[in-house]
């Protein structure tokens, strides 16, 4: 999942400095042929096209302001909610009751809910899953012929974790995924993406394959397909086997080598599981990868000495990687597995400062371009953006033609990954250093003081995430549609902080090992459980996004799938155990699953195949754009 790094000092600033666009409001339409009339459409120009290549920037430099256009229903859809309940007809707010009756209160849903009423996902169009990574849950880090990766050299170095924590045991889940297929299926999930390590499937990152790795892949994938869930398999989610970090140096190594390793993993996962597993991803978050592990230093392989060149070295190597492993895929056993193979990225949404302002707006879609499109644009159109081009000059490597034409069209979806947003405006003053953070040229980084935050600090932004799945679609338009890879929160009630606070709470023991408690410890914990699992704020996180890709769908974005971050509260990399992301609480000492409230919701919206809007009593702080 995404992590934010230490950020450079941003000026101070008014909470009444935020300028935003005035809201359009579409006419109500009729129930059966509800639109939406007057939504302006960000980073997109008079003709809609957005520059394929270097050069081609006019034709979005006009950043038109963002609006929520809110539809007034005739009438809602009746649909069953739980026994014996229905949703009400809600009349439009132009009918009038008889004066010797009570007018009928409409409700009014929260930001960014559409409408009012029942929000649906439409079976034959999109799924519901949740995602983990393999060193945040799997755990049996030496077990069965594994050797290191990067993240086990990092988070055993003192300091670099909270809590001296590792990946070591984590949620055991190596020994206890049958037990988490089980509550998948109790969730309804009808996808599951994780990811495979590197380095237990092959010890060394190339050469000889280990038996007990693909015994136990082998194990998780049937026992999904036996209960009806959908794989989802990740390639690579950060954890680089460290024999190659120390044989040539991994992401940072010449290109060819590290290119050829990846291509021969990638062709090792498709041969042995490819068969029954249809849906790849190579790369997971591949900023965070190049600016935490090679700028700030605060993920493996925690370097921060060449924050100019080491980023860009990394992320280049990282693309024609990927390229490399979707050309395997494409050439050699696609025709025969017929599966999909794409790569997730990460990105918020950055919103102009002042929409009316041309620098904002263009300083919001430099912002973009220097995150989301550093990867994006290579794969979707075969170049960098051309601001990276003449921000970076010789630092930035440069594609070969061959390299452009694997590059351009190697996604057969986008994977999104999204989890805040924040205000862009052009620079006060000229930034003072060197490196990415300053080559991205704007104040990227500002946030409305009002926005409520979670436990990791970060904004709650509902409105920002449909923006942002919008952008991609009018931008990049993926033919294979966009599937939300991750989507999340740390927000844990007072109770499960509590429970945190007792001795080796936060210490993963296996199940094998755990303490047994006696009758009075056990019925304790049973007690205060139900607290523990109530995560209100993040079953209210949940839904308000989950508004946002069905506003998002209504006004045409093709949005296919879901995936909660997380299934498991797991390993949070720097922070440890101390942030809790599931939607099933884990208690690490005795490795007890409890499916959260948040859980309980996500598996009725499954169910239901959606949910009732949000209303305004639900509404997250802070300034609506």
């Amino acid at each position: 999942m995404l992590e934010f790094p230490t950020l450079p000092a941003s000026p101070s600033a008014s909470s009444t400095a935020f300028l935003r666009a005035p809201r359009a409001l579409a006419q109500a339409a009729p129930a059966a042929n509800t639109s939406l009339q007057g939504v302006s459409r960000p980073f997109q120009g008079g003709t809609g096209a957005f520059p394929r290549c270097s050069g081609a920037r006019g034709s979005h430099a006009g950043l038109a302001c963002t609006s929520l256009a809110l539809a007034t229903h005739a009438c809602l859809r009746s649909r069953r909610l739980g026994a014996g309940v229905t949703a009400r007809q809600v009349p439009p707010r132009s009918v009038r009751c008889h004066a010797a009756q009570q007018p009928e209160r409409v409700p009014v849903q929260a930001e960014p809910a559409i409408q009012p009423g029942f929000l649906e996902f439409p079976d034959d169009n999109f799924f519901f899953g949740a995602a983990t990574a393999a060193y945040q849950i799997e755990g049996a880090a030496t077990e069965d012929g594994r050797k290191p990766s990067i993240w086990d050299d990092f988070s055993h170095t003192e300091g670099w974790t909270e809590g001296k924590a590792t990946g070591d045991v984590a949620c055991d889940h190596y020994h206890l995924f049958r037990e988490d297929v089980e509550l998948m299926v109790g969730l309804g999930l009808q996808a599951y993406r994780f990811s495979i390590s590197w380095s237990r499937l092959i010890p060394d990152g190339d050469g000889e394959v280990n038996p007990a790795a693909v015994e136990y892949y082998s194990n998780l994938i049937d026992a999904l397909l036996a209960k009806g869930i959908t794989p989802w398999i990740t390639l690579y989610h950060w954890d680089m086997p460290s024999a190659l970090e120390q044989k040539f140096g991994g992401w940072l190594g010449p290109k060819e080598k590290i290119v050829s390793a990846f291509g021969n993993y990638a062709r090792t996962c498709f041969s042995l599981f490819g068969a029954r597993v249809k849906h790849w991803i190579t790369l997971n978050e591949p900023w965070c990868s190049a600016v935490l592990g090679y700028l700030s230093g605060e993920h493996a392989p925690g370097r921060d000495k060449a924050p100019e060149t080491e980023p860009y070295i990394a992320a280049h190597h990282m693309l024609v990687s990927h390229a490399e492993a979707v050309a395997i895929y494409r050439k050699e056993f696609a025709a025969a597995q017929r599966g999909t193979v794409g790569v997730t990225l990460n990105a918020d949404w950055r919103q102009p400062w002042n929409a009316a302002s041309d620098g904002d707006r263009e300083a919001a879609r430099q912002a973009m371009d220097f995150s989301l499109g550093w990867f994006a644009h290579p794969i979707w159109f075969g170049c960098y953006p051309q601001c990276m081009v003449d921000a970076c000059g010789d630092r930035l490597p440069k594609f070969t033609p061959e390299e452009q034409e694997l590059l351009r069209g190697s996604s057969d979806f986008f994977g999104l990954n999204s989890y805040s947003s924040n205000f862009s405006r052009k620079l006060c003053k000229p930034l003072d250093g060197k490196g990415y953070w300053w080559d991205i040229g704007v104040e990227w980084w500002h946030k409305d003081p009002r926005w409520e935050k979670t436990d990791m600090g970060w904004p709650v932004v509902p409105w920002g995430f449909r923006e942002l799945i919008l952008y991609i679609h009018r931008t990049y338009s993926p033919s294979g549609g966009i599937v939300i890879t991750e989507n999340g929160c740390a927000f844990e009630s007072a109770a499960s902080v509590k429970f945190d606070d007792r001795p080796g709470a936060l210490q993963p023991q296996p199940r094998s090992a755990a303490k047994h408690l006696d009758a009075k410890a056990a019925a304790e914990v049973e007690r205060s459980m139900k607290d523990i699992a109530e995560d209100v704020n993040r079953r209210r996180f949940l839904k308000a996004h989950l508004s946002a890709v069905h506003a998002a769908r209504v006004q045409g974005a093709d949005v296919r799938g879901y995936f909660a971050w997380s299934l498991l509260d797991n390993f949070e990399w720097g922070h440890g155990y101390t942030k809790r992301f599931g939607i099933v609480h884990v208690d690490y000492a005795t490795q007890r699953r409890t499916v959260k409230a948040s859980g309980k919701w996500f598996a009725r919206v499954i169910e239901d195949r959606g949910f009732e809007a949000p209303l305004k009593d639900e509404q997250f702080a802070g300034g609506i754009f």
